[in-house]
């Protein structure tokens, strides 16, 4: 009985050995073919997942920075000065002399090496400046949507800024010495009687004059579309100005919205709407044509939004200069928490996300 019980376990394992053959090889060549698809399967799932892997804060912001410059501002207020006793002096900071005299620092700025970007009402007169108020107002609600007009000019007409972007990466030493050139071209310019020019980091008050008369502008925070396609040939996006991207920023602007402590969003959805009846087209091809349509002002408007390469495009948020970051930051993150594009990824970045 024992002798057959060994006869059965060898029998057993002889059943077990691999097949013998030709019909032998095709199962082994079989397994060996699924597992190279099961091995393919992992790989692109792990490819797929890496979208919602987080990218350290200052990674992304230099990346940030390496596309839109410096993200650091200084802000001059061109103010109406109350306490002058000069006669004939303007009584709205949008009068034609005013202008004039932001227009020439404004291009004295841009010539400036250390300075990246300049941004003020300037960039809506290049025909010139109107001889009239009136017309003044109408010249600037042509160029810019009402709340980047909110953004240079406050709500009682007695403060414009111009906002200053040095080149990314300078260090305190030498954003003091940008502040100092700033100070020099100020003085160099023709100012109308009862107006003055002060700057943020040089004048103490400056920067609560600010905060008060435009809210959320000296805390800000970005929100960062990047184009991450995988595949090639697949149908993943390859250009941020494709209508898919521009509805999907405009949610994200409008989610943003919801959330307390921020006071403005805008992104490149706000543009190309204005300029379509309130309406996104349906083709990158359609928007690619409307924004040819528009004049240099108004093209160069976008890459505020979208980067010149156009793999990246940011909706601004302006955040209230009372909110606490780590607060802010999680509340935005769950306000982006939505589906996306296929080939995007999507985080935010700014200072409050490194205080955070």
């Amino acid at each position: 009985m024992a002798l057959q019980g060994k006869k059965g376990i060898a029998k057993g394992s002889k059943s077990s050995s691999p097949p013998q053959g030709p019909q032998g090889k095709w199962i082994i060549i079989t397994v060996l073919i699924i597992a190279v698809f099961a091995i393919s399967g992992y790989a692109a799932i792990v490819l797929l997942s890496h979208d919602n892997i987080g990218v350290p804060a200052s990674v992304l912001q230099e990346r940030v920075a390496s596309k839109f410059g410096g993200e650091e501002t200084i802000f001059i207020a061109v103010c109406l000065d109350k306490e002058t006793s000069a006669k004939n002096i303007p009584r709205d900071i949008r009068a034609p002399a005013v202008i004039q005299s932001v227009i020439e620092l404004h291009e004295l700025l841009e010539t400036e090496t250390e300075i990246e970007r300049v941004q003020s009402v300037a960039t809506a007169f290049i025909d010139g400046v109107p001889g009239d108020l009136a017309e003044v107002g109408e010249v600037l609600a042509a160029s810019f949507p009402p709340s980047e007009v909110e953004g240079f000019v406050n709500d009682d007409f007695s403060i414009t800024l111009i906002k200053v972007s040095p080149i990314a990466g300078l260090s305190e030493a030498k954003m003091e010495e940008v502040a100092e050139i700033i100070q020099v071209d100020i003085a160099s310019i023709t100012k109308p009687a009862g107006v003055k020019y002060i700057i943020s980091g040089v004048d103490p008050q400056t920067s609560e004059l600010i905060a008060d008369q435009f809210p959320g502008s000296l805390r800000k925070l970005n929100i960062v579309v990047e184009l991450e396609p995988r595949f090639a040939r697949s149908e993943e996006i390859r250009d941020v100005r494709d209508p898919e991207v521009l509805k999907y920023v405009d949610l994200l602007s409008k989610r943003a919205k919801l959330v307390d402590s921020v006071v403005d969003a805008h992104s490149a959805a706000d543009i190309i709407k204005e300029a379509n009846d309130g309406r996104i087209p349906k083709t990158l091809r359609s928007v690619l044509s409307l924004l040819e349509e528009k004049d240099e002002t108004k093209r160069q408007q976008i890459y505020d939004y979208i980067s010149k390469d156009y793999s990246m495009t940011l909706v601004r948020l302006k955040i209230d200069d009372d909110a606490e970051a780590a607060e802010i930051v999680e509340e935005i993150k769950e306000a982006i928490n939505i589906a996306r594009p296929a080939g995007t990824s999507v985080d935010i970045a700014g200072d409050l996300v490194q205080d955070a």
